[in-house]
């Protein structure tokens, strides 16, 4: 009985990889087809990918034992966007339109914190009546059930209409809002079997890079940002995603919208210190030096070459 082409296969790579005389194989016309592919394959990959894998492995095994906190507040994630706002106006809205509620609230002589749900995702704001009109803002991938609804009741909570919901190309059903204070909101339902994308939340933060793929470079080196998707049209970066511990951070280049984004970022870590450092040296300015707060957090503060402002905390 002829042996099968699976076994002869098995024994030829087993010579290949040996790098043993593999002519025999190369003379079978069923297999040699199979032979140069495998042969072709036993040089791969190069050494410079093989150095540049175990340089990004290498990052990634010590980034994950600053990012991973030995504990983290119920209900957070790694990354909790944190967004400011003169007044109740951005938490009138986003409970009108989004059903936020509220979960927690400091008042302080300076201004209110707060702590709100959405879904299953958590927003920090910080209300200041001293800010400045036109505050920092930002744009926020929000994924609900019944795009239409949702879309217009953020209307009736006084958002303005960026683009009416319709089935986009990229497998989602969403309609584009602005709220009164100027974010983004991209209303969307996934068209696969849930709503909400496998391993996404409710809401998933959205920046505008003038360039994403450097901007990325910086989130690996500075937080150990994972990439998990990149979609690129004639060199323009359309949409792409990153990790962060366990959160997601999703990116396309807007240069006009991003000079005028500047949203914040609560990160929580097990090492503050040692992340401070890391981000600075990759290009962050501190904005505070790492110290203990009265509320028992351990915190420092970046600016990023973006001009996102992170807050890098160890919770108490």
């Amino acid at each position: 009985m002829a042996e099968a082409l699976i076994d002869r296969l098995d024994r030829a790579i087993d010579v290949i990889v040996s790098r043993g005389d593999a002519s025999a194989a190369l003379a079978d016309a069923e297999l040699a087809p199979l032979a140069v592919v495998a042969s072709q394959l036993r040089s791969c990959p190069s050494a410079s990918f093989k150095a540049r894998l175990r340089a990004n492995l290498e990052r990634r095994t010590a980034m994950s034992i600053v990012l991973e906190p030995t504990v983290i507040r119920e209900g957070f994630t790694t990354v909790t966007p944190f967004i400011q706002a003169r007044d109740s106006s951005f938490l009138d809205f986003i409970t009108k339109a989004f059903g936020a509620v509220e979960i927690a609230s400091a008042p302080t002589p300076n201004h209110i914190h707060r702590e709100v749900r959405i879904g299953d995702s958590m927003l920090m704001i910080s209300e200041r009546a001293s800010m400045a009109s036109g505050s920092p803002h930002g744009s926020f991938h929000i994924f609900v059930p019944d795009v239409d609804r949702v879309f217009e009741r953020a209307i009736a909570a006084g958002g303005k209409s960026l683009s009416a919901p319709e089935n986009r190309p990229y497998g989602e059903r969403s309609g584009f809002v602005e709220d009164p204070l100027g974010n983004y909101w991209f209303i969307g339902t996934s068209l696969g079997p849930t709503p909400v994308p496998q391993g996404l939340r409710t809401v998933t933060p959205y920046l505008h890079p003038r360039s994403a793929p450097s901007y990325i470079d910086f989130l690996a080196r500075a937080f150990g940002a994972v990439e998990e998707f990149r979609a690129e049209h004639q060199g323009v970066v359309m949409h792409a995603r990153v990790r962060i511990g366990d959160a997601a951070v999703e990116m396309g280049e807007a240069p006009e919208r991003g000079e005028n984004e500047k949203p914040g970022f609560y990160l929580y870590v097990a090492d503050v210190d040692a992340l401070h450092e890391r981000a600075v040296a990759a290009g962050a300015k501190s904005i505070l030096a790492p110290a203990d707060q009265r509320y028992g957090d351990r915190l420092a503060m970046v600016e990023d070459p973006l001009g996102v402002t992170w807050a890098i905390a160890r919770p108490a």
